[in-house]
């Protein structure tokens, strides 16, 4: 389970209670780092949870555009995207041994060979990337530092904002979706990135997560599971083959990765009907309801 800061609750948009909200969280994010930098628990665990916190706020972020100071904005998405940035090497090297294991198996008798020779180099590059995000701890603890919250924010101008930016991501989502299931695409980690950024967008509307809403939450969670294993396939794959093992080298590794590819195409197929559903049918489109508008509406209504 994520650690984040509560977002706020249906008492309204009030400028203070986002501001608390962006505060605790970029503050967490903070404890987090100080954690790592200490070296104090699990390496890992600590850099997903500052990511989760960093990419929550980045997209948060992102409503505000055209509501409140732009620069003001622009400087905390960079400062949220490059502290992101610099824990990414230690994500990526646990990430690719986790994957291969999972593919392969930890049997030496089966897994020797050039898969263990691949297995000792995946794990040296993810003990490299843990040391790197001890030492780049402190940076983006910096780079925090120039976070910043506008002094003006949501209001109902902030509201229409928010509705905008929800169907925006929507029709984006949906387009790569469809581009991925018609074979135009290889590339699930956009797709991945407009379901993240949908995710934290509903998640992120005032109240608590009822009905539509926290049916859509589900689903969507679902299916970034999904887009996540599958591009972690995709970047082991290009990895093993920078690095010289094809097919002849490693044969059980590319028969075992080519399968689970299909696999979780299939998942994502299935699971990603969820993106056209939610612009078509009425009670997932209530999900994008603000509190106080009208709980029934048509499944004829167009946007």
């Amino acid at each position: 389970m994520m650690v984040v800061a509560d977002l706020p609750s249906s008492r309204g948009w009030k400028a203070d209670d986002w501001r608390a909200w962006f505060d605790e969280s970029t503050e967490l994010a903070r404890k987090e780092l100080v954690a790592l930098g200490n070296r104090e628990g699990d390496a890992t665990r600590h850099v997903h949870q500052v990511r989760k916190i960093l990419k929550r706020l980045r997209t948060g972020t992102r409503f505000l555009m055209g509501v409140a100071d732009a620069e003001t904005l622009r400087r905390n998405r960079r400062v949220f995207r490059d502290a992101a940035w610099l824990l990414a090497p230690s994500r990526d090297g646990t990430v690719r041994l986790r994957t291969f294991n999972d593919l392969v198996g930890n049997d030496e008798k089966k897994t020797g060979g050039k898969l263990a020779e691949v297995r000792l180099r995946l794990a040296s590059e993810a003990a490299v990337g843990e040391q790197l995000a001890w030492e780049e701890a402190d940076e983006a603890l910096r780079l925090l530092e120039d976070a910043g919250i506008p002094k003006r924010l949501w209001g109902e101008a902030g509201k229409e904002r928010i509705k905008k930016s929800l169907r925006r991501l929507l029709k984006k989502a949906q387009r790569d979706y469809r581009d991925v299931v018609g074979g135009v695409s290889r590339e699930f980690h956009e797709l991945r990135k407009r379901v993240k950024d949908l995710y934290y967008a509903l998640e992120a509307l005032p109240g608590e997560p009822r009905g539509s809403r926290k049916r859509a939450l589900s689903s969507l969670n679902d299916l970034e599971e999904s887009l996540g294993l599958q591009n972690d396939v995709f970047v082991l794959e290009s990895w093993i083959k920078e690095a010289g093992y094809g097919l002849k080298e490693c044969p059980r590794f590319w028969q075992n990765a080519v399968r689970q590819e299909k696999k979780l195409r299939k998942r994502v197929i299935k699971e990603g009907a969820v993106l056209e559903e939610l612009g078509r049918k009425a009670r997932y489109r209530k999900a994008f309801l603000m509190p106080g508008e009208a709980a029934r509406i048509s499944a004829s209504t167009r946007w």
